[in-house]
């Protein structure tokens, strides 16, 4: 380690400091401007209809800046090659600032800098991911890097689309992200999930995997995920997600033990999944009653999505800042149970009760920014601190 290695900052030695801070700061603000300008119904925003403003930054804003401290954290990992640190990781940090700023700009304000700073930071984040795992060459990574890719390509599409005011393809830009975010989190849950339970359970257990499911998973995710967006065929849609139920309830039934409610690193994860398999089950209802498709889009971002990420920051910004997992403090569940209680108003309220729909959805937002703020709360002192062992990272 060189001496400007030793000097560097301790929130740039690793990626997931930084973008966590990050994710979770902007968690916070984009809900709450959200919420006001939904309440209010004003629109300041650069070039886009509120409803795809919020789509947008909760997809390329907040998601992709959990995923970017989470991929730089885990590559290094799985290679044992370094990523971004220093200056190089506070660059690529800067393209998305600079990105969710211009996100707030008048609707006089030019598109082209939020495009520009978007781009380049995906792009960058791509590079950084993809060449240790060249380098030693581990394209079973491919898996992941793949919908990295498909999530890039998805954000040019859109920005085209902003351009030229075509509101249809926008739409289908940020769905396909979407699916290939859900996508990322059934495979890092079919890598991590298993381990963590079987590490972190506290008595000897063995968890079952599937190739069959793995495969039948791959094939049916990326057909749904091209019919949906693509094509109009409601009916292959619907069975195509009921398989997807099944797949992976079956997969999820194989990992269940009941030693996890005592861990609430381990449930958050699990109820997230869970919520990917609702998302599903709504989808396929769709075919009876359309207004079902708003629960199961929420049913993957709020709840499978959301859930899963704030899961997973809370248990990398533990363990990877040298703190034992297995002692993890109970006072994790205030920060789970109200994005778990948000996550379930948003996606069933509004059709149990859509008399009072805005109150539910205003519901659901507060509830999203107490997760993410306790969140900020209880890790800022974790994330910007050395680590306990005085070790780098």
């Amino acid at each position: 380690m060189n001496n400007s290695s030793l000097n560097c900052p301790v929130v740039l030695q690793t990626g997931f400091r930084i973008f966590f801070l990050g994710a979770a700061v902007y968690a916070v603000l984009s809900m709450a401007f959200w919420l006001l300008f939904y309440v209010a119904g004003g629109n300041i925003f650069v070039a886009m209809p509120l409803t795809v403003w919020h789509g947008h930054e909760m997809i390329f804003g907040f998601t992709m800046a959990v995923v970017a401290g989470f991929l730089l954290t885990a590559v290094t990992n799985w290679t044992g090659l370094p990523t971004l640190n220093g200056w190089p990781l506070l660059v690529l940090f800067l393209f998305w600032v600079a990105a969710r700023i211009f996100a707030f700009m008048p609707l006089s304000f030019p598109l082209w800098p939020m495009a520009f700073c978007d781009t380049a930071f995906l792009g960058f984040l791509i590079i950084a991911v993809i060449r240790p795992i060249i380098a030693v060459k581990q394209w079973k990574q491919s898996a992941v890097f793949s919908k990295l890719i498909l999530i890039f390509l998805s954000g040019i599409v859109f920005y085209g689309a902003l351009f030229n005011k075509d509101f249809k393809n926008e739409h289908k830009a940020l769905l396909f992200a979407v699916y290939m975010l859900v996508s990322l989190v059934l495979t890092i849950s079919r890598r991590v999930l298993p381990f963590f339970i079987e590490r972190g359970i506290g008595y000897p257990v063995v968890l079952r995997n599937s190739k069959l499911l793995d495969a039948a998973s791959l094939v049916l995710i990326l057909a749904f995920s091209i019919i949906d967006v693509f094509f109009h065929f409601p009916f292959v849609v619907s069975v195509l997600c009921v398989l997807l139920v099944v797949v992976h309830t079956l997969r999820l039934a194989g990992w269940y033990t009941y030693g996890i409610w005592e861990k609430p690193l381990l449930w958050i994860l699990f109820v997230g999944y869970v919520f990917l398999i609702i998302g599903f089950f709504l989808k396929a209802l769709t075919i009876f009653n359309y207004q079902l498709g708003d629960s199961a889009l929420h049913a993957f971002t709020a709840g499978g999505i959301g859930i899963f990420t704030l899961g997973m920051m809370s248990r990398v910004s533990w363990g990877h800042t040298g703190r034992n997992i297995a002692d993890a403090p109970s006072g994790l569940v205030f920060i789970f149970i109200p994005i778990a209680a948000g996550a379930v108003i948003r996606v069933f309220s509004p059709v149990l009760g859509p008399s009072k729909y805005v109150l539910w959805i205003g519901g659901a937002q507060v509830l999203w920014m107490i997760a993410f703020g306790l969140y900020l709360l209880f890790y800022f002192r974790i994330l910007v601190s050395p680590r306990p062992d005085a070790k780098w990272g």
